[in-house]
């Protein structure tokens, strides 16, 4: 049974796009959608009695199907206005995503340790201040300072919104803000006028002197004249500072496109700009993954290395009971007792369950995924008998003969022969 909203959208309200196409552009694996945001519902979620519009419902079933047709596995769900300072539908949001979605809030001066805390917990890693005059009343910055020191200890950013002509004036208070600030929409600049002109070329200037401001590089539908499906004159701005700050921009659908009155954009041509506006694999996948997992999922620049797990500091607190429950092999007496119960045993150390079924399965690659270090798990294959080069050649897929002939070959690269696994 479907609920009514009490609220009406306002006149001349535009939907999203009932069936965006498949785009051509398959994003890279771990890609973020980083800009986007959920409306109500307005019966469960009321929309703020200050706010300056009132839109459609646009719920986060059809923001995660809109996610999954499109090829991302994540999104940074950005609060809206429409909400003012209740976050409640999106820390809903954030909590049914099953840890794929992050989160920007909007606060007040008197948002208490306890709220932000719990907004922590749920993936909330910034806050917005928003300078658009037509959609919020402007928070004065002395108070916008006093809330980015508070979310400062969080390691969360702020996020601002501004149009093009106020960047002189707020320039200043950019520069004091002590955390990571992220531009929306490239600080919407009139692509009319050259890229290489003296008003883009203030913002590109603001990116250059300020190593802690990051941009993102959408809004094509709000901010191209020539229009869709191709944002023509949209595309040199994007692929500038793309090119020029490849480790400081993020990209986003800005699903449901709030406020938009000449038309609906169809996501699948907005998601087919990337490649114009990131041209090479590299910068691809610095837009739509390193960045983004860096700046909200805290991955390390390092943690993508492919089929290396790199066992750092964070990786020894995550392992720890688990290296700890295989040092206890060393002795006989506790070799015995696992052998004789390996369920019960485990149940003594306090590990994850994924971690105990781990070691129940013998799978050592996912024991290390989870934190263990193989010169401890290998107290688990001598407790069953097994050589180092038994285990490695499961780690690998091979079997322990074309393991040992690779490593003799050099230790690169082994085909086996037609008898080999």
């Amino acid at each position: 049974m479907s609920r009514e909203s009490k609220f009406t959208a306002d006149a001349g309200w535009l939907p999203p796009h009932p069936s965006p196409r498949k785009p051509a552009f398959v994003p890279p694996p771990g890609a973020v959608d980083a800009h986007c945001h959920v409306f109500g519902p307005g019966d469960v979620f009321p929309y703020a009695p200050e706010r300056k519009y009132t839109p459609s419902d646009a719920s986060k079933e059809q923001l995660f199907a809109l996610r999954d047709h499109l090829g991302f596995e994540r999104n940074v769900i950005v609060q809206g206005t429409c909400h003012g300072a209740d976050n409640r539908a999106l820390v809903d949001a954030l909590r049914a995503s099953q840890g794929r979605a992050r989160g920007v809030a909007t606060v007040r001066r008197d948002v208490s340790d306890a709220q932000l805390a719990e907004m922590n917990e749920a993936g909330v890693r910034g806050v917005r201040f928003n300078f658009v005059k037509r959609l919020v009343d402007v928070t004065p910055p002395d108070v916008l300072l006093e809330v980015a020191r508070r979310i400062a200890p969080l390691g969360w950013h702020v996020v601002v919104y501004f149009e093009a002509q106020d960047l002189p004036d707020l320039e200043p208070f950019l520069a004091k803000i002590p955390t990571t600030v992220v531009v929306d929409h490239m600080g919407r600049p009139d692509v009319r006028k050259p890229v290489d002109g003296p008003e883009f070329g203030r913002f590109v200037d603001l990116l250059a002197r300020h190593s802690h401001i990051w941009s993102k590089v959408s809004g094509a539908e709000r901010l191209s004249v020539t229009g869709a499906p191709n944002y023509s004159d949209f595309v040199p701005f994007g692929r500038r500072i793309v090119e020029s700050f490849p480790d400081r921009v993020l990209w986003g659908t800005d699903w449901p496109h709030p406020n938009l009155k000449p038309h609906m954009p169809d996501d699948g041509d907005l998601v087919d700009l990337i490649p114009k506006l990131a041209p090479t694999a590299d910068l691809q996948r610095r837009l739509l993954v390193n960045n983004p997992m860096r700046l909200y999922w805290n991955a390390k620049a390092y943690s993508d290395i492919p089929g290396t797990t790199v066992f750092d500091a964070d990786m020894s607190r995550k392992g720890y009971h688990l290296n700890m429950f295989c040092m206890s092999l060393m002795k006989a007496a506790n070799r015995e007792r696992f052998k004789a119960n390996e369920r019960a045993y485990l149940d003594e150390w306090p590990m994850s369950e994924e971690q105990k079924q781990g070691v129940l399965a013998r799978d050592y690659n996912r024991m290390i995924s989870l934190g263990g270090n193989i010169y401890f798990l290998a107290k688990i294959f001598a407790t069953d008998g097994k050589s180092f080069q038994h285990a490695a050649a499961l780690m690998t897929g091979m079997s322990q003969e074309d393991y040992a002939k690779m490593m003799l070959s050099g230790g690169r690269k082994y085909s086996p022969g037609p008898g080999g696994a």
